[in-house]
C-alpha cells in the first residue's frame, strides 16, 4: 500500500483514484473510489464529500480515521498532446476571482483556471455523507484540521488556485498544497506569492513529462527536443507548440511555476513507431507512473489498473 504518512504517496494515490469511473455516475464513482482507497491506502481513508462534477471538472474530499482531510481535483482528460497545447484558455490572465489576503493585487491566473474555480464553486455533492457546496462542507470541519489540497495534471494547476482560495476563506484548517505534473497556473506575482504563502508546499514533476512544461516559454520550447534518441515531436506537435508560444508573445503573457519542485526521473517507454511520441507523452504523464516514480509498489498500482506496467527497462524494479 501507499504510505498515508507520506504526503507525496498519499497525494498521488488520491489523484489516481479521482480518474476512476470516467463514464459512470457520481454515485457509482463514490463506491469505486471508496473501494480503491481501502485497497491502496492505510489509515482508513474514505470519501466524505462528493465526488461532485460541473462540466468536465470533478472534485472530491476524503478523510482518514484521525480526521485529516484532502481536497482532490481531477485532471482534465485529453488524448493527444496537441489537445492540451491548443488550449485557448491561457489568454487572457485574470485577477484572482476571490479574496486572498496573502496574494497581491497584480497576482493573475489563466482564464481557464478562473473558469474551473467557478465550476468548483458551483458544485454540489449529492452522494456520500457530505452534501452541499464544497466551501460550506469544509467550513464545518473541526478547528485545526489538516487539509491537503492536491491534483494531478490540470488538476494540479487548479489545486494551487484552490489552495490560495481556501487559505483565505477558511479559519479552521491548515492548508498544504501537493501537486503532480501541474502546468503553471499564473503569472510571476501569483507564483511568488504562492511560494510565500505555502513554504511547505510540494510540487512533483517527471523530467520526461510534457504537461508541467506548460506554460513557460522555456518549457514549451523544450518539448520539441524532449526525447533525444527516442520518439520525436512531429509536425502537429511542433505546430501546436509554435501556436502556444505565439499566444504568449503576442499577448505579452508570462507564466511561472512555484519555486519549490521535485524532479522525478522517468525512463522512456519506446524509441520509434507511428504515434510513438503521443503514446510516450501519455505514458510519462499518467498518475499511475507517478505512483511508481514515488516508490509505491506495483501491486498497489494494480489495485487501480491491473494491466499497467512500467517502462521495459524498469521491469526488474517493478518485480521487486
Amino acid at each position: 500500500m501507499a504510505s498515508a504518512n507520506n504526503p507525496s504517496q498519499l497525494g498521488i494515490t488520491l489523484c489516481a483514484v479521482s480518474y476512476l469511473g470516467q463514464f459512470d455516475s457520481n454515485s457509482k464513482r463514490y463506491t469505486l473510489m471508496n473501494e480503491a482507497l481501502s485497497a491502496t491506502l492505510t489509515e482508513g481513508w474514505q470519501v466524505t464529500w462528493g465526488p461532485a462534477t460541473h462540466g468536465e471538472d470533478l472534485v472530491y474530499v476524503a478523510a482518514n480515521t484521525s480526521g485529516d482531510c484532502a481536497v482532490v481535483v481531477r485532471g482534465t482528460l485529453f488524448d493527444r498532446i496537441e489537445d492540451l497545447l491548443q488550449d485557448k484558455n491561457i489568454n487572457p490572465q485574470e485577477p484572482l476571482p476571490f479574496t486572498a489576503p496573502s496574494f497581491p493585487a497584480d497576482a493573475a491566473i489563466s482564464k481557464g483556471a478562473v473558469e474551473v474555480w467557478k465550476n468548483v464553486v458551483a458544485m454540489s455533492s449529492s452522494v456520500g455523507p457530505g452534501g452541499g457546496a464544497l466551501l460550506t462542507f469544509l467550513q464545518g470541519l473541526p478547528q485545526g484540521t489538516s487539509l491537503l489540497v492536491t491534483g494531478h495534471s490540470l488538476g494540479g494547476q487548479v489545486a494551487t488556485v484552490l489552495a490560495a482560495w481556501l487559505q483565505g476563506a477558511l479559519t479552521n484548517v491548515s492548508v498544504l498544497p501537493v501537486t503532480f505534473a501541474a502546468p503553471t497556473a499564473g503569472n510571476p506575482a501569483f507564483a511568488e506569492a504562492f511560494d510565500a504563502a505555502f513554504p511547505e508546499a510540494q510540487r512533483y514533476y517527471n523530467a520526461l513529462d510534457v504537461v508541467p512544461r506548460a506554460w513557460t516559454e522555456e518549457g514549451l520550447t523544450s518539448i520539441m527536443s524532449l526525447y533525444p534518441g527516442g520518439p520525436a515531436c512531429g509536425l502537429l506537435c511542433k505546430a501546436a507548440v509554435d501556436a502556444a508560444l505565439r499566444t504568449l508573445r503576442d499577448n505579452a503573457l508570462t507564466y511561472q511555476q512555484p519555486t519549490t519542485g521535485t524532479e522525478l526521473l522517468g525512463t522512456v517507454y519506446s524509441v520509434s513507431g507511428f504515434g510513438a511520441f503521443e503514446d510516450e507523452v501519455n505514458d510519462q504523464h499518467r498518475a499511475l507512473y507517478y505512483m511508481f516514480l514515488l516508490d509505491i509498489p506495483v501491486s498497489t498500482i494494480h489495485s487501480l489498473n491491473a494491466t499497467w506496467a512500467p517502462p521495459p527497462s524498469e521491469a526488474a524494479r517493478s518485480a521487486g
